[in-house]
């Protein structure tokens, strides 16, 4: 009898330090890395921030935007998550001037700068000057040969993240990532909605300048 309560004993004890190793152990558990979510400062076409416009606007605090004459307008920064072909190079060259040149006619239509081009040279002549700048992100919604072919291309994703940049010290003027696509379409119509997206999106941006 004696010998069996000393095995019930023993066996409560190894219970008792389990749930000892459970209960107590947590902190000396390793702590999960956490995912820093970007910010709208730091958003990319990659790893764009989400939320409202507020959420997915930046404006620099002491920001004076009156101290530049000119602008340069860089081309954009085209990326795809589609497989590269002559097809799709083709759109990408397209959206790039679409978006450039709405970015150019947006600025150039508020009357803050003495000069808006797509020449650098011609906006440094003027002294100091912003770049603005886009990274763009395109996702089609299918593979390209069926996008081009023009069968239903499913969700198509445009991300457009767009800046007010000075040259000379990187600083960050003005932010803002933009969305567009449709959730289902043609290949025509996918491609004539991200047009229009993109030059939305410019749009919307200039319009935040003050």
């Amino acid at each position: 009898m004696t010998r069996n309560w000393s095995a019930v004993l023993v066996l409560l004890g190894m219970i008792g330090m389990v749930a000892y190793g459970c209960a107590g152990g947590t902190a000396s558990q390793p702590e999960a890395t956490a995912t820093v979510k970007p910010a709208a400062k730091t958003s990319t076409a990659r790893q764009p921030v989400e939320g409202s416009h507020t959420d997915r606007t930046y404006i620099a605090p002491n920001a004076r935007l009156s101290d530049y004459k000119a602008v340069y307008v860089a081309p954009p920064a085209m990326d795809t998550t589609e497989e590269r072909n002559e097809k799709v190079n083709e759109f990408l060259t397209q959206l790039q001037t679409t978006i450039q040149s709405s970015g150019e006619n947006a600025l150039r239509n508020t009357r803050r700068f003495e000069l808006v081009t797509t020449n650098e040279q011609e906006a440094k002549a003027k002294g100091k000057y912003l770049t603005l700048r886009n990274d763009v992100l395109v996702h089609f919604g299918s593979t390209a040969a069926r996008f081009w072919v023009g069968m239903g291309a499913g969700r198509s994703k445009l991300v457009v993240v767009v800046s007010l940049e000075d040259p000379a010290t990187q600083d960050v003027a003005l932010k803002y990532t933009g969305w567009g696509g449709a959730v289902m379409g043609w290949g025509s119509q996918i491609l004539d909605k991200m047009r229009a997206d993109g030059i939305a999106i410019e749009q919307y941006f200039v319009g935040l300048i003050k």
